[in-house]
């Protein structure tokens, strides 16, 4: 399972940063949830965001 994060920033300072993770549940793959986070980086990128998007791959029933 693939956990979908982006860092948006509204500015170049870290001040102005936030974290946006994916709530509707983990992606069963690498590539889709690749394009998720493109799907929406390229939308806040329209709005002027910073945008830095990354996926996760988390290993259910596993320790952290």
């Amino acid at each position: 399972m693939w956990l979908a994060v982006l860092l948006t920033c509204s500015g170049p300072i870290a001040t102005t940063c936030d974290v946006l993770v994916r709530t509707g549940g983990m992606l069963e793959s690498q590539e889709e949830c690749r394009k998720e986070v493109q799907a929406i980086a390229v939308e806040l990128a329209k709005d002027g965001f910073y945008i830095r998007g990354e996926c996760y791959k988390l290993k259910i029933g596993s320790k952290v």
